[in-house]
């Protein structure tokens, strides 16, 4: 039997008696039954594969359109798309959100796939000393909705929103892009006079036309 890593036979007598002659045969180096060796290789490719970090994406957003009202916007600036992505605190990627349902066969329960949901991305910016983002929301919120009481067509408001994942080394090789076509849905802050951290700004995009964000 074994007992904390050492293989105890009993060589003389029974188990339970108390004449029996114990031999105890040492297995140094063991570890989930491969030896030191053996784990050193498939550690080896371990780290050659690497991982990615929840720390390390990158957010843009855009116009989808070029002549819309809100390509004009400060925010699209050049400059300001510099910063941009680096004030995105979190942020929520999507890759798949699908519906189900079932059917009842005798005591079987049947799911299947109904439809691909098209849900919607929270991002969390930092806002800045001028107030970029809360600004950046109250033009959108103008230009959706017009003070006659009409809407504006999606043509000049649906931005296109580019989540990517990329390694450690470098940030011009992002293996992980999920692009999406969206309109800003909710923006709200809470404040509170004893919080003395900076302000955050979560900005929840509504996916729009998820067959023009290929």
């Amino acid at each position: 039997m074994s007992l904390f890593g050492e293989t105890i036979r009993f060589i003389d007598g029974e188990s339970s008696g108390t004449n029996s002659v114990i031999e105890k045969e040492y297995h140094r180096g063991q570890w989930s039954g491969m030896t030191a060796a053996e784990l050193s290789v498939i550690a080896q490719e371990l780290y050659k594969i690497g991982t990615l970090s929840s720390a390390q994406y990158i957010v843009t957003l855009e116009p989808l359109n070029k002549d819309s009202e809100i390509s004009y916007f400060e925010m699209f600036s050049e400059k300001k798309q510099n910063i941009f992505p680096f004030l995105a605190s979190s942020c929520s990627l999507s890759i798949l959100d699908a519906q189900t349902d079932s059917i009842q066969a005798g005591h079987y329960q049947l799911n299947h796939i109904t439809s691909n949901s098209t849900g919607d991305v929270t991002i969390t910016f930092l806002e800045t000393k001028t107030g970029d983002i809360l600004r950046f929301a109250q033009q959108l919120k103008a230009a959706m909705f017009n003070r006659n009481g009409t809407q504006s067509t999606p043509y000049q408001y649906l931005m296109k929103l580019d989540i990517s994942l990329f390694p450690r080394h470098t940030r011009t090789v992002q293996y992980i892009n999920q692009p999406f076509v969206v309109a800003l849905q909710a923006a709200s802050v809470e404040l509170a006079a004893q919080n003395k951290d900076p302000l955050e700004v979560p900005l929840t995009f509504i996916k729009m036309f998820p067959m023009l964000s290929k």
